[in-house]
């Protein structure tokens, strides 16, 4: 038994008795209470055995489901993730089952019993098309129309495959084209997307081609009743399909096929909770395990997923670039020939762009940061303005034109701020917000309906009729027949980390996608940077290869593999100089408004398992003791440094 205490140093296998009552239902996988310290505590069985390590082991309490809810495979899969990441089996295995709800459960036998006993129903027509439109799919993805702006390789087997979208494309039609073709296979399907409107979008494209019946929907969004009982349906085969976020890559899907996931380098695919594990490697995981096949789509591939392929474990989809693509960059040429536009945040060639957009249809511009003014400054000596509260010293931002400045932090109004610098009291705006944004479009586009989208008042799709849409990263919405011009603002710095240009990669991509055929693009931008070029030769892989030969010249990954180690700094220290693998140190350095420390150590993959299992014995080791070193956090392989 795998039992629920918590701690390290106890994730670990203990023998109980299973009474003859429950020998029909305790069977690996299922979850079972036990009585451990004098207390009732649920656990797994993980195995069953003749003969116990201990004298006179405890007998279990009861079986708690009627179903196990773990398949033979998904627990090899919890405890290998548990191992990778230097977490507990418990802690994996609670992201990857659902909530039990007893009346999901009851329902989901009912109607397998129901099934089982009556005779074969006669299919409806819509039916019989989903079904026939499953087994007439292309005998490759390569003859499908919807990859027609693709080139796929010769061969690829195992189908481990990376692509990248192409200009205007319909990636929902992709991958649904993927999973109809895998469907007609006869084998299991799981489809990983960011977020439930993606779940939404590809769910009812999907209800085309396949029988609902089939498909299986596993996201926080529809509820901890339907989720579970979404589970079951799953795990006692009734669904075959399983669309969903991040925790969907352990759906216990039987005769799994293949994973299929959308948008790899989005943030979301990093489980927020301990160990913090990677939905894009579990993936991979997975399918080292059981052979499935791997699809991993991007707008830009991410420098993660073109490892893979330099590697020969995956191999490249690349777009083809279409004619009519151009992207126009305002950079020293341009303001050269505009004065203003050195000055002004949108230029009078990207007034022309969006004015010649309009005359067709929607036109987009992604703004970087949410918000009116999220950050003002002294306008005397250009001092960051801060929050007259001393025990705050928050940052200042403005909600409207019209509202007082108030602290970001606390939230408190500051409508007499005066500068502690210079002891001025005017303010100016450092950086503009989309609010603001889509204040000054209204003023120069009088009678022009203005859209604002971003993360807390996101708008999902806008109809093909002229408007202007400001909305930040990952925030754009779906226009119904493209964007007729793509205008990114804010895009002469990039973030100051590892994946800093990566990201910014990506967010160009994922808006310019949504440009339709033959729309305008237009870049606020030098056109000399690696990522403009990226974009003005729509080749994300060629960026991402630049970054990888950086990497790799670094020994930074995903060339070689990193822990993350936060904590007080007599423990992050006395981490790093216990650990023998051969490894170097980057840290420590301290942590903005915290005590702790942040330290990374950097093994070379060759030793990346030997490293983890060290980590793994001196985390358990420490979870016994009372020192500093309990305090500690480790992250494999974190996302950005």
């Amino acid at each position: 038994m795998r039992v629920d205490l918590g701690v390290m140093h106890l994730d670990r296998d203990f023998d109980y008795l299973v009474p003859k009552e429950w020998h029909e239902k305790a069977v690996p996988g299922a979850r079972v209470r036990v009585r451990f310290s004098g207390r009732l505590r649920d656990a797994y069985v993980i195995d069953r055995v003749d003969e116990a390590d201990v004298d006179s082991p405890k007998p279990l309490e009861r079986v708690i489901d009627a179903v196990p809810p773990l398949s033979p495979e998904t627990l090899t899969l919890i405890q290998d993730v548990a191992d990778r990441y230097v977490g507990t089996f418990w802690d994996v295995a609670r992201a990857a089952v659902p909530t039990r709800h007893a009346r999901a459960e009851s329902s989901v036998l009912r109607k397998a019993a129901e099934s089982d006993a009556a005779p074969a129903p006669a299919t409806s027509p819509a039916q019989d098309t989903s079904a026939d439109a499953a087994a007439d799919a292309p005998a490759h993805p390569a003859a499908d129309p919807a990859w027609r702006h693709y080139r796929w390789p010769e061969k690829a087997s195992p189908a481990r495959v990376v692509w990248s979208s192409a200009p205007a494309s319909d990636v929902v039609a992709e991958i649904v084209s993927l999973a109809r073709w895998k469907r007609s296979e006869g084998c299991g399907v799981i489809i990983v997307v960011p977020d439930a409107a993606d779940v939404a979008r590809v769910r009812s494209e999907l209800a085309t081609v396949l029988p609902e019946s089939d498909i299986a929907e596993l996201s926080a969004d529809v509820g901890p009743e339907r989720r579970y009982r979404e589970f079951l349906r799953v795990r006692t085969g009734q669904a075959t399909v399983v669309i969903g976020t991040r925790t969907a890559v352990f759906a216990p899907v039987q005769d799994l096929g293949a994973i299929i996931m959308w948008d790899d380098g989005n943030d979301v695919y990093r489980e927020l909770h301990a160990p913090y594990w990677d939905a894009r490697e579990v993936a991979a995981m997975r399918s080292h395990q059981t052979s499935c096949d791997v699809f991993v789509g991007a707008p830009a591939r991410s420098v993660a997923t073109q490892w893979w392929c330099r590697s020969g474990w995956a191999a490249s989809v690349d777009p083809e670039r279409p004619s009519w693509w151009n992207v126009r960059c305002i950079d020293e040429r341009e303001r050269a020939r505009d004065p203003a536009a050195e000055s002004a945040r949108i230029p009078s060639a990207a007034w022309m762009t969006a004015r010649n957009g309009l005359r067709h249809g929607p036109v987009l511009f992604l703004v970087a940061r949410r918000g009116y003014v999220p950050a003002l400054a002294c306008q005397d000596c250009r001092a960051p303005a801060r929050c007259r509260d001393d025990s705050c010293q928050g940052a200042l931002e403005m909600s409207s034109g019209h509202a007082a400045a108030r602290c970001g932090r606390c939230g408190a109004l500051n409508g007499a701020w005066t500068c502690t610098q210079c002891g001025g009291s005017r303010l100016r705006a450092v950086h503009i917000g989309a609010g603001r944004t889509a204040d000054e479009l209204g003023r120069a586009f009088p009678g022009v309906q203005i859209v604002w989208s971003e993360a807390d008042r996101i708008v999902r799709s806008v109809p093909d009729t002229p408007s202007l849409i400001v909305a930040t990263p990952g925030a754009e919405p779906i226009a119904e027949k493209g964007y007729r011009a793509v205008i990114i603002l804010d895009a002469r710095s990039v973030y100051p980390s590892l994946a800093g240009a990566e990201q910014q990669v990506r967010r160009w991509f994922e808006a310019t996608r949504l440009v339709a055929e033959r729309g305008e693009v237009c870049l606020v931008a030098s056109a000399s940077s690696l990522e403009a070029q990226a974009l003005v030769r729509w080749d994300s892989r060629w960026f991402a290869e630049r970054q990888l030969d950086e990497r790799a010249s670094a020994g930074l990954p995903p060339v070689t593999r990193v822990a993350e180690v936060t904590g007080p700094q007599a423990a992050v220290q006395a981490m790093g100089d216990r650990i023998r693998s051969d490894h170097r140190i980057l840290g420590p350095v301290p942590i903005p408004d915290s005590h702790h420390v942040r330290s990374y150590l950097i093994v070379p993959r060759t030793q990346a398992a030997a490293f983890t299992r060290e980590l793994g014995s001196l985390m358990r080791t420490e979870s016994t003791k009372d020192s500093t070193m309990r305090d500690v956090r480790v992250r494999m392989d974190p996302r950005d440094m």
